[in-house]
């Protein structure tokens, strides 16, 4: 199991935001944020709206995976929905994040 410590995690995140690469006002900056904060479970799949005509399913598996990727963090990813949904999948960091 690999371990990243949180000062140099912030510094990674930095660094792309200032590549880039990650806006400050995007979900996944939160996410990462999250993550060092000591999250190890995420949803990325996700729906809006309220109602049954309204409703939007969001996918943010990919970009979530590719700043995961970039700031070399290593996650495992699976799906548990019964009928293997989209809603149903989620990414857990195996990476230790030290303080």
């Amino acid at each position: 199991m690999k371990t990243l410590k949180k000062t140099s995690a912030q510094k990674k995140l930095a660094k792309l935001v200032l590549e880039k690469k990650l806006s400050k006002r995007s979900i996944i900056y939160s996410w990462v944020n999250e993550l060092i904060a000591g999250s190890k479970e995420f949803r990325p799949v996700f729906t809006r709206g309220s109602s049954w005509k309204y409703s939007t399913l969001f996918d943010k598996r990919d970009e979530f995976t590719n700043v995961l990727y970039l700031m070399k963090i290593e996650y495992t990813s699976g799906n548990d929905a019964p009928r293997g949904g989209r809603t149903g999948e989620f990414i857990i960091i195996t990476t230790k994040i030290k303080n």
